[in-house]
């Protein structure tokens, strides 16, 4: 059996390229055209180069050239960005092409899934170092806080030091936003076993927006609830899980500006066994380049934000055998769906 019947029998969903010694495709199989996005007839004939990017420099191209070169095999790994994949090509001489002509064939497989979890993995072990970073930073933050807080009271209380009580009283302010901040790295940083127990999602959920109303919704913004009924249990931490909902209503309340809707929607999907919460608002949304930092440690595009509270929302939900999806668009608002694990009756 040679490569090219070998490989055959193996492949079922990837792609397959056949190219001459000129770097020409004569073959392709249909999977290669659906991978790359264009029609089949538009393979053919291409210079191999041509069809995967990034491959300009054909004659230097190194996985390539060591297969053309007498290597067994080789391989390489490519992100196509406008297809917003990650792809896998194994390369492996072609003992079969056109006879006397010695080619190469070309085994390529979508790997974006893969590649996820290992930036998922990667991010969680970043999480998990600057956890320890931000518990000493957040220490040696309060302990001097403290003490200009205590001195800042005292000279609000004294009758003399009127003429300044506007200076100390903004100085208090900051020193206060800088313990808020403290808190959030404290928060962050801790790992407290969870206590789980079958919770209701809607009941939650409630606790959660009523702790925002007062504070968040006004002017022109206003929170809409669509629960669904008689969702089954999730077994959770209810603490953790209400600090998660939390920071992501406040997050969608911040987005609205001036004025706007945020939709609050729970459902049950029951075909995986899983609860649905939904967080949608109509806020300014984010953009495509940010929305690969989104959960990345002290990312934040707004000037008063920590840049940890989507940080510390992936954590949990990841604790809870959760996963999360944002859809989100400049202009167009964001959209936040949180899948939890329901309790089997």
């Amino acid at each position: 059996m040679n490569e090219w019947e070998r490989i055959c029998r193996e492949v079922v969903n990837d792609g397959l390229l056949r190219i001459d010694s000129e770097h020409t495709v004569w073959w392709a199989n249909e999977m290669m055209a659906t991978m790359l996005g264009v029609p089949h007839c538009k393979l053919i004939g291409k210079k191999y180069y041509e069809i995967l990017p990034g491959k300009k420099e054909p004659l230097s191209f190194y996985p390539l050239s060591q297969v053309e070169k007498g290597s067994s095999s080789t391989s390489d790994e490519i992100y196509v960005s406008h297809l917003e994949k990650w792809l896998l090509i194994e390369y492996f001489p072609d003992s079969n092409s056109k006879e006397e002509t010695k080619g190469t064939i070309c085994r390529i497989q979508d790997i974006t899934e893969r590649k996820e979890k290992e930036r998922q993995l990667e991010q969680m072990d970043q999480v998990s170092a600057l956890g320890n970073t931000a518990a000493a930073i957040a220490h040696e933050i309060n302990n001097p806080l403290a003490s200009i807080s205590i001195d800042l009271e005292r000279l609000l209380k004294d009758k003399n030091n009127r003429r300044l009580a506007k200076d100390h009283t903004k100085i208090l302010r900051m020193t206060e936003r800088i313990s808020d901040i403290a808190g959030t790295l404290l928060d962050f940083s801790r790992k407290r076993p969870l206590q789980f127990k079958n919770e209701h999602a809607n009941a939650i959920l409630d606790e959660v927006l009523a702790m925002v109303a007062n504070r968040f919704v006004v002017g022109n913004k206003k929170i809409i609830k669509r629960y669904t009924k008689n969702l089954p249990a999730i077994k959770v931490d209810s603490h953790q899980l209400q600090q998660a909902f939390l920071n992501l209503a406040i997050n969608a309340l911040q987005s609205l500006k001036e004025k706007g809707i945020l939709f609050v929607i729970t459902s049950n999907i029951s075909q995986v066994k899983h609860v649905k919460v939904t967080f949608k608002d109509t806020g300014c949304g984010i953009s495509k380049k940010d929305m690969k930092k989104i959960f990345d440690p002290f990312f934040t595009t707004r000037q008063d934000g920590s840049g940890l509270g989507l940080t510390i929302v992936h954590r949990i939900i990841n604790q809870h055998g959760g996963t999360i999806e944002v859809k989100s668009a400049l202009g167009k608002g964001t959209r936040v769906d949180i899948f939890l694990p329901s309790v089997l009756k």
